[in-house]
C-alpha cells in the first residue's frame, strides 16, 4: 500500500538493516521446555511433538497446567519473528488455535492481555522446501507445516494482531511461553529468526540462519557534509524492503536509544517503528505493521513516557483510516483506538480519521488531532486515555464556506498539540478568516476554544502575503510565547517563522524564507517548512522541506536573542535516480541531544529512500562584553567567544524585519576567547553581532 500526504511531498516506509545483523536463528524443540501438567509428549515416532489433553476457549490458557515455558539465549541483539512447526488435527478449524506470550517473560495464565491468540491455523502455513515462510500461507491441515506466528493474521479469524520480539544487547537470555487452547493441535518445534532475513521451510527445518537481504552496497554509517547520515534506507521493491524507506517523522529518545517511525514499506508494506543507538549502530525494527485490522502507515513523531511509546497511524485499524497505538521497545505494541471509516460522500464520521502528528501527553491522557472526519469532515481534536478506556472528541472543526474556504476555527490540522497548563495549543492548515489556516487554543476539557490567529489569504498571482499561510507544523512554547512555521506565503512566498503570545497578541514574523530560483529551485535558507520547531538555549531549530543550495531542503537555527537566522545544513542535490549522500526533503522536526541535532529526511540517500542524520551544532555566537566610543568617532567592540576561534562580525542599521546583516570584519580570538574590533563607520545607529566561522 502506498499513501500520499499532501504536504510538500509524498511519503512512503521501513524494517531492519542490510548487513547490520548476521544470518541468525534460535531453535527450540517443543518437548524441551518446562511443560505444564496438561501437556502430553508424543515420542512414538518422528517427529516428537507435544499436544494438549483437553480443549479450551477464550483469550488465555486458563491454568498454568496449559502453559509451556522455554529459556532462550540469543546470539545477537535484534528483532525476531517467531515460527512454529505444527500440525492441525482432523478437527480442522476446531483444532487450530493456540497462544504465545505477548512479549518475553512469565505470563499470567488467566490474563488476556498477556497472550497473543493465534486462530485459523488450519488454513495457513508452508510445506514446500523452497517456500519462504512469510505471511499466512495456505498449506491446509493434517500436514506438518511451518507458520510465521509473527506475521500470521488471516482475515475473518479471531487471530490477534501478531507481534515480533526485540532483544537488547543487555538481555540476550529470555523466557518465552506458549499457551494451549484447542486440542488436536500438535507442536513440533519453535524458531526465532532475525526479521531482516528470509527463512524458507528448509532453513527452519535445518536450523540455519536464513538469507540476508541482497547487498546494495549500503553501509550503516557514512560521513556527510557538515555531519553524518547514520542510516540510509534501502530501495523499495514492490513497496517493501529490508529496512523500510521514507521516514515522515523525526526521532525521539527512549531509554537511551533513538526511536522513530516510517510511513510505508517494511516486511508488510504498512510502515514500521524502529530504534537505533545514538551513534548510528544497532538499527532494529520494533514493529512492521500489517494494516487492517492492525494499525498501518505511522506518520507522526512518537510520544514517550518512561519506556513506553505512543503514536498514530493514518492507515490501518479496523476502519482502515488510522489508529492510536501504544508499545515498548521490547516489541510489544497494541492498538488503543481504531478510527471509524469516513463517509464516501462527505468524509465525515464520529471521532475523526487519519491522525498525522505527535500526541501530547498529560498525566494519563493523550491529546491529538485528526486531519479529516468529524461532523464536518475537517478534522477533530481528541483526548484518549493511555489505557485505551476512554476516547473523547474535544472539538469538531466546522465546515468551510464552499466559495471562500473560510470559517471561524480552521480546518485540517496536520501538526500536533502542545500542552501548557490546562490548555492545548495547535495549528490548522486551512480555514480561518483568511482561508489560510489558524493558530488555536482549547482547554484540556474541551472548553474555551479560541482562534488566536488567522493567516491572511495569499496573493493569487505571486503566492505571497505579509504573514505566511498554511501552517502544517505544530507549535513550541517557550517563556510564554508560541513559535511555529507556515509552509507558504511571506515575502518570498515560501513560508515563514513566526511568534505569537498565548493570548493571541503580538503576532510577529521572525523570518521570511526567500524566493527560490525558478530554474534550479535553490536559495540560501530553504523553503516550505512543513514541520514544527524545537527550542534549546534560546535558539529555535527546524527544517525546511525544499530549497537550500541543493534544492533538497535545509536544517536551520534562529537565535531569539540576536535574531540571527543560520542555515546549518543544505542537503545536497539529487541525481536523476533520486539519490545523494545525505538525504533530501526533511519534513519532520529535529531533536537536540548534547551538541548535535538528529533528524530524518524523507528521500535521497544512496537508496533514494531517506536517511537518519546527525548534524553537530556550531559553537554558540560570541557575546559583546563592552562597547567604547572613541574620541575620533570610531567604536571599539570587545567580544568573548571560543578560544582561538575565527569569528565574523556583522552589522546592520535596522532590526526591523527583514533584517539585512553585512560582514564587516573577521577576527581570531586569543587563547581566552577574547578579541576586539574597531569600527570607523560614523553611522549614527548601528547594531552588531558575531558568530564563529
Amino acid at each position: 500500500m502506498k499513501l500520499n500526504l499532501s504536504k510538500s511531498i509524498a511519503v512512503l516506509i521501513m524494517a531492519a538493516v542490510p548487513g547490520l545483523l548476521p544470518a541468525v536463528s534460535v531453535t527450540m524443540e517443543a518437548e524441551s521446555g518446562s511443560l505444564g501438567g496438561d501437556w502430553a509428549v508424543n515420542n512414538s515416532g518422528s517427529p516428537v511433538f507435544i499436544t494438549i489433553t483437553g480443549t479450551g476457549a477464550g483469550g488465555n490458557p486458563a491454568t498454568a497446567a496449559r502453559v509451556a515455558s522455554y529459556n532462550v539465549t540469543f546470539p545477537v541483539a535484534g528483532t525476531y519473528n517467531v515460527y512454529a512447526r505444527l500440525r492441525v488435527g482432523a478437527g480442522g478449524f476446531n483444532d487450530d488455535s493456540m497462544f504465545y506470550g505477548n512479549g518475553f517473560g512469565a505470563k499470567s495464565p488467566t490474563t488476556d492481555n498477556d497472550w497473543q491468540l493465534v486462530n485459523g491455523l488450519a488454513a495457513g502455513g508452508f510445506t514446500v522446501a523452497t517456500d519462504v515462510v512469510a505471511g499466512n500461507g495456505a498449506a491446509g491441515n493434517q500436514v506438518w507445516k511451518w507458520v510465521n506466528l509473527s506475521q500470521f493474521n488471516p482475515s475473518g479469524s479471531a487471530t490477534e494482531t501478531p507481534i515480533t520480539f526485540t532483544v537488547l544487547s543487555g538481555g540476550l537470555s529470555q523466557t518465552i511461553q506458549i499457551g494451549a487452547r484447542e486440542d488436536g493441535l500438535e507442536l513440533d518445534k519453535f524458531v526465532f529468526g532475525i526479521v531482516s532475513n528470509t527463512f524458507t521451510v528448509t532453513d527452519l527445518d535445518n536450523g540455519t540462519g536464513g538469507t540476508p537481504p541482497p547487498s546494495t552496497g549500503l553501509t550503516n554509517t557514512f560521513d556527510g557534509p557538515d555531519g553524518f547520515a547514520f542510516h540510509r534506507f534501502s530501495p523499495l521493491n514492490n513497496g517493501i524492503n529490508a529496512d523500510g524507506a521514507n521516514p515522515a517523522a523525526g526521532v525521539a529518545l527512549v531509554n537511551g536509544v533513538l526511536c522513530g517511525t516510517t510511513l510505508n514499506g517494511g516486511a508488510q508494506g504498512a510502515g514500521t517503528v524502529f530504534y537505533m543507538s545514538a551513534n548510528g549502530s544497532n538499527f532494529v525494527t520494533i514493529r512492521a505493521f500489517t494494516n487492517a485490522p492492525d494499525a498501518g502507515n505511522p506518520a507522526g513523531e512518537l510520544s514517550v513516557s518512561g519506556n513506553g511509546l505512543f503514536g498514530t497511524t493514518i492507515g490501518g485499524g479496523s476502519g482502515g483510516i488510522g489508529a492510536i497505538f501504544a508499545g515498548q521497545t521490547n516489541g510489544s505494541i497494541s492498538v488503543l483506538r481504531n478510527f471509524s471509516a469516513v463517509s464516501a460522500d462527505n468524509a465525515t464520521n464520529s471521532g475523526g480519521a487519519s491522525p498525522t502528528a505527535r500526541l501530547a501527553l498529560g498525566g494519563g491522557t493523550l491529546y491529538g488531532t485528526t486531519t479529516v472526519g468529524g461532523t464536518s469532515g475537517n478534522g477533530t481534536i481528541f483526548a484518549q486515555t493511555t489505557n485505551g478506556a476512554t476516547f473523547t472528541v474535544l472539538r469538531n472543526f466546522s465546515a468551510l464556506n464552499s466559495q471562500t474556504g473560510t470559517n471561524t476555527d480552521g480546518a485540517a490540522p496536520w501538526g500536533g498539540l502542545i500542552l501548557g497548563g490546562d490548555k492545548l495549543y495547535g495549528t490548522a492548515s486551512a480555514g480561518g478568516n483568511g482561508g489560510s489556516g489558524v493558530v488555536f487554543s482549547i482547554g484540556t476539557n474541551g472548553a474555551g476554544f479560541t482562534t488566536l490567529h488567522s493567516f491572511a489569504p495569499l496573493d493569487t498571482l505571486t503566492g505571497t502575503n505579509a504573514g505566511g499561510a498554511i501552517p502544517y507544523g505544530g507549535l513550541v512554547l517557550w517563556n510564554g510565547t508560541l513559535y511555529g512555521t507556515a509552509f507558504a506565503g511571506g515575502n518570498g512566498g515560501r513560508g515563514i517563522l513566526f511568534s505569537l503570545q498565548t493570548n493571541g497578541n503580538s503576532f510577529t514574523v521572525l523570518h521570511h524564507f526567500t524566493v527560490v530560483d525558478t530554474v534550479t529551485r535553490t536559495n540560501n535558507d530553504g523553503a516550505s517548512p512543513s514541520a514544527g520547531l524545537i527550542v534549546s538555549s534560546n535558539v529555535l531549530y527546524g527544517t525546511a522541506s525544499a530549497g537550500g543550495m541543493g534544492a533538497a531542503g535545509t536544517v536551520f537555527s534562529y537565535s531569539l536573542g540576536s535574531a540571527l537566522f543560520t542555515t546549518l545544513h543544505s542537503f545536497s542535490a539529487l541525481a536523476n535516480n533520486g539519490t545523494n549522500t545525505d538525504g533530501a526533503f526533511p519534513v519532520a522536526p529535529v531533536l537536540r541531544i548534547g551538541d548535535s541535532l538528529y533528524g530524518t529526511t524523507f528521500s535521497g540517500g544512496s537508496g533514494a529512500a531517506g536517511t537518519v542524520f546527525n548534524i553537530p551544532l556550531p559553537a554558540p555566537p560570541a557575546i559583546i562584553t563592552n562597547i567604547v566610543r572613541n574620541g575620533n568617532g570610531s567604536v571599539t567592540l570587545y567580544f568573548l567567544g571560543g578560544p582561538n576561534s575565527t569569528n565574523v562580525v556583522q552589522a546592520t542599521t535596522s532590526l526591523t524585519p527583514p533584517v539585512t546583516w553585512q560582514n564587516v570584519s573577521t577576527n581570531i580570538a586569543d587563547v581566552n576567547g577574547v578579541w576586539q574590533f574597531i569600527d570607523a563607520n560614523n553611522t549614527s545607529t548601528r547594531y552588531y553581532r558575531s558568530y564563529a566561522n
